[in-house]
């Protein structure tokens, strides 16, 4: 394999190329000393790194399932139509077709809840109200779910960060250290010994 392609390939496409590399030197007979710890560190810290992104996407896939199923809170019945209502002087206004006022307890919502809280009101065929959920607190518990997944994807992000600059200190160092030789030779630093 020519290192002056390998540093081209490595300079056009970064993380893939380098990628390539590592493979093609585990594959390389005839390893010298430090290819082997290179050929060792890149399997280590390639594996590594899918391990974090793969459990990262495992958790991610849970919590956009948990942030997309309906709040236990929804009304689960059937009803002909819905609309959102509102607190107002300890009645629920809303309108259809006209205003109407209808009392929190008869639709089995707790009196006492404060002026301008949202209500989604639901109505059977005969346009009656049949059901009611507190809309402020569904919109609440959605936002939580989406501010979950939020985190864990910045979570994601530090702790991919912090990996890479761990494995470049420590168990990745020689695949980064042999890397970036072949960058030199490939770059045109020619008083190093070329890598075989």
């Amino acid at each position: 394999m020519d290192l002056k392609n390998i540093e081209a390939d490595i300079q056009a496409a970064k993380g893939i190329a380098a990628i390539r590399l590592g493979f093609w030197l585990n594959r390389k007979p005839d390893k010298t000393t430090e290819e082997t710890a290179a050929a060792k560190a890149f399997v280590k810290t390639f594996w590594s790194t899918w391990g974090i992104v793969l459990s990262f996407v495992a958790i991610l896939f849970i919590l956009i399932g948990y942030m997309m199923a309906a709040p236990s809170a929804g009304f689960q019945g059937d009803y002909a139509e819905s609309r959102t209502g509102r607190i107002e002087n300890g009645q629920i206004r809303y309108v259809k077709n006209e205003l109407h006022y209808i009392s929190p307890e008869e639709i089995g919502l707790p009196v006492n809840l404060p002026d301008g809280t949202h209500i989604n009101l639901y109505f059977d065929e005969n346009d009656r109200v049949i059901a009611g959920e507190n809309a402020d607190k569904i919109n609440q518990e959605t936002e939580r779910r989406v501010l979950l997944a939020v985190i864990a994807m910045g979570a994601m992000a530090v702790a991919l960060t912090v990996f890479a600059i761990v494995a470049r200190k420590t168990f990745g160092k020689p695949w980064y250290q042999w890397l970036q030789a072949v960058r030199d030779v490939g770059g045109g630093n020619h008083n190093r010994r070329p890598i075989q």
